[in-house]
């Protein structure tokens, strides 16, 4: 079901009810872009690393569009039946919010193909600003109603203040309905509110009217509409009430969002870490500066838990071998394309692999839109035509998390078990201990934990050099330090100087090989870095989450008499304190610089 700004408000209960009758829900996000910074993964990020990158992308750039997908068990027909909305978001101006953000040429490109409709999304999306917004939005309402009071020192507003009370007065006595006061700036604009205040509650009588601010031909003007005190409290109390609904309207789907979190239902999404960043930014409130911090949001909107189907499907490694993107795991398993595979695991696993069968899987009637049928030809339009709609994909996550579920019954199933059938809901039980862990790419990180501690990965064979020769290419060192230790040295550059100072590199050996310390100091010795220090792994990581990285790195560079004179400071803090809310004056700052010269900073990239 396609949901724009114009059937919004009548869609919110069939949303509200799909999401009470669900046992999960599934979700899935479209931006303007992803990343801010012109950086890349690499392989030794942290995950605070990680999450710095993905929040300062959820912060600046937008939402598209967010799909739903209610999967709603039928007791009487024993399968699935999914409730599946695409809606179009778009930030709606209001007084005191009007949402920048940024977009990404690649990203705009991709949707244009993909035929996003922009004009759609302009035009019809579903306003939406964050649930911290609207609270200070509707806070301001009251306040306005209570302005300070402006003292008038100079001549020129006094004389102004006269003018008003006489032109008030001289209205009074006319039978004319109405007074349009001249059009003025804003700081003579609070003076007549505050002097028809006071008009209004003056025992003069002058009190039979209400003020409303009305487009005239001079702008924004204030006029006078004759009225008795019952009206004009009425009045007043009405324009309260526009003025909430207004703001209201314009949070537009976070009240979807409050509805996903009070359903108290488990949340689904794939590869989901951007998605999730997107949505709290947009939906709930600005993301916190550190990674233990948004945790804690994250388990306040989704109460019972988020899986990630991508981590669910790299656990199972001998079925997915051609990849775990969301299409390879849904057209493996929903629609049957790695059909041996699945056949082979349940040998595994399994005494009677043929019992087993993936849950029945069925539009709800209503919401064909998206009708493809489970290890079944397509009933409905291609699939193609609907990739990366975020509807869609939202869909194919719910369905690939159903069939992974039952996988996973199959992998904790004991001899003896019953085997559940194709008419037996799926046990969410079987994915229990894989709550809250989310996928991190390209890493030697198995997982970012939502819930509990995050995994420590053993980095003993990963030493920190600091103090090289900052013109030191990190390829041709690399090269020249694998061929003088007889192993395969990966290096990764943490941040290169604009100033003539040293360099700060990761060196990577194998696990089974690692140099002792001696061999590591001669090998830079002779690759021509006899400044070079080395620094356990243990080391680094303890300083850089401690704050005290600067200090450590700035002691090694002085004790090798590398010419200080301030200049490294500014850098290395501005990088060591890095988070979500200094990540734009970061890019702005990397803009102004040569961009040969500056090749990266403190790890901080994506989650894939």
């Amino acid at each position: 079901m396609e949901i724009t700004r114009t059937n919004f408000q009548q869609s919110l209960p069939v949303i509200k009810q799909a999401l009470h009758d669900c046992q999960f829900f599934a979700f899935d996000c479209e931006m303007t872009g992803l990343e801010v910074l012109e950086t890349k993964q690499e392989y030794l990020d942290e995950v605070e690393d990680r999450y710095h990158l993905t929040a300062s992308g959820g912060t600046q750039f937008a939402l598209t569009q967010v799909g739903l997908s209610a999967f709603v068990w039928s007791e009487t027909e024993h399968q699935y039946r999914p409730r599946t909305f695409n809606f179009y978001v778009f930030p709606k101006p209001v007084d005191g919010y009007d949402r920048r953000f940024l977009s990404q040429a690649g990203s705009l490109q991709f949707l244009a193909g993909q035929g996003f409709d922009f004009n759609k999304w302009i035009y019809q999306g579903v306003p939406f600003m964050p649930d911290e917004w609207r609270k200070k939005q509707i806070a301001t309402i009251d306040k306005a109603q209570d302005r300070r009071e402006i003292f008038l020192q100079r001549e020129d507003d006094k004389a102004f203040v006269q003018s008003l009370k006489e032109q008030v007065q001289a209205w009074g006595q006319t039978q004319d309905g109405t007074l349009l006061l001249d059009g003025v700036n804003s700081y003579r604009r609070a003076i007549q509110y505050q002097q028809l205040e006071k008009l209004q509650q003056s025992s003069n009588g002058a009190h039979g009217f209400y003020v409303q601010r009305v487009s005239g031909l001079q702008g924004a003007q204030l006029q006078l509409v004759r009225a008795t005190p019952q009206q004009a409290q009425q009045h007043k109390e009405e324009e309260r009430q526009a003025r909430l609904q207004a703001i209201h309207d314009a949070a537009g789907f976070a009240v979807v969002f409050e509805m996903m979190r009070d359903s108290n239902k488990p949340a689904v999404g794939h590869n989901l870490s951007f998605d999730l960043t997107f949505c709290l930014a947009s939906f709930a409130q600005a993301l916190p500066p550190t990674w233990s911090a948004y945790k804690q949001l994250v388990q306040r909107w989704f109460p019972a838990g988020v899986w990630d189907t991508k981590h669910l499907a790299r656990q199972l490694q001998g079925i997915f071998e051609g990849g775990t993107s969301l299409g390879d795991v849904y057209e493996g398993l929903a629609n049957g394309g790695l059909h041996q595979a699945v056949a082979e695991f349940l040998a595994d696993q399994t005494s009677d692999p043929s019992a087993w069968a993936f849950p029945a899987i069925q539009h709800a009637e209503g919401f064909e839109a998206y009708q493809v049928c489970m290890l079944s030809p397509m009933q409905g339009p291609e699939a193609s035509s609907h990739a990366h709609e975020a509807g869609y994909d939202a869909y194919m996550t719910g369905a690939a998390f159903a069939c992974l579920m039952r996988l996973y019954e199959a992998a904790g199933s004991s001899p003896g078990q019953a085997v559940p059938s194709a008419q037996q809901q799926p046990s969410l039980d079987a994915v229990q201990h894989l709550l809250g862990r989310i996928n991190v790419g390209r890493s030697d990180i198995p997982y970012a934990a939502l819930w509990g501690a995050d995994p420590t990965p053993d980095r003993s064979h990963v030493m920190v050099a600091a103090g090289l020769h900052p013109s030191t290419r990190f390829k041709p060192f690399a090269e020249q330090l694998s061929k003088h230790l007889g192993v395969r040295v990966r290096v990764t550059p943490v941040w290169t100087l604009i100033t003539p100072q040293a360099s700060v590199f990761l060196l990577e050996v194998p696990p089974d090989a690692v140099p002792d310390h001696a061999s590591m100091e001669a090998a830079l010795v002779a690759v021509r870095q006899p400044n070079a220090q080395l620094i356990p792994w243990a080391e680094y990581a303890a300083a850089k989450r401690s704050g005290t990285i600067v200090s450590l790195l700035e002691s090694l560079q002085q004790s090798n008499s590398i010419n200080q004179a301030g200049q490294l400071k500014r850098p290395l803090e501005a990088v060591a304190n890095s988070g979500v809310n200094d990540v734009s004056a970061q890019a702005t700052a990397g803009k102004q610089r040569p961009a040969k010269k500056l090749k990266s900073m403190l790890p901080s990239c994506r989650m894939m």
